[in-house]
């Protein structure tokens, strides 16, 4: 539980991280918000606030995003390896990724944790039975 609370708290660091990156972006208040969101969430996971179906949800939307996003060809990520839109578009597409692997280990993680408890309970109620 601890573990999972400093990662959360970790990732929640890293996403405040990127809205401070934001600055020079040719769109920075959408970027802030979407990172803001990720933030967030890390921090509701930290808090214990975050539901499964919410994590799962925001892998799923984090995901299309970075589909949508990804860029008609792509170019790397350092300025000067080829045109800046697809720079930039093939940036956002690996930040929404990012997001999406996050929130998706989180939630495999609780389903994980959630089953082994269920478990758990069923043992030793099959134990105090008998």
């Amino acid at each position: 539980m601890l573990l999972k609370k400093l990662t959360a708290i970790l990732f929640g660091l890293v996403f405040l991280s990127f809205i401070a990156l934001q600055y020079n972006d040719p769109d920075p208040m959408i970027w802030m918000i979407v990172y803001g969101i990720a933030a967030l969430l890390c921090f509701a996971i930290a808090a214990g606030k975050a539901t499964t179906g919410i994590l799962w949800a925001a892998a799923a939307v984090f995901a299309a995003g970075g589909i949508i996003m990804w860029p008609e060809r792509f170019e790397g990520v350092s300025i000067g390896g080829g045109d800046i839109k697809n720079i930039e578009e093939a940036r956002e597409s690996l930040g929404l990724f990012i997001s999406t692997t996050v929130f998706a280990g989180f939630a495999l993680a609780e389903s994980y944790g959630f089953r082994r408890r269920e478990r758990l309970q069923q043992l030793q109620k099959a134990k105090w039975a008998n």
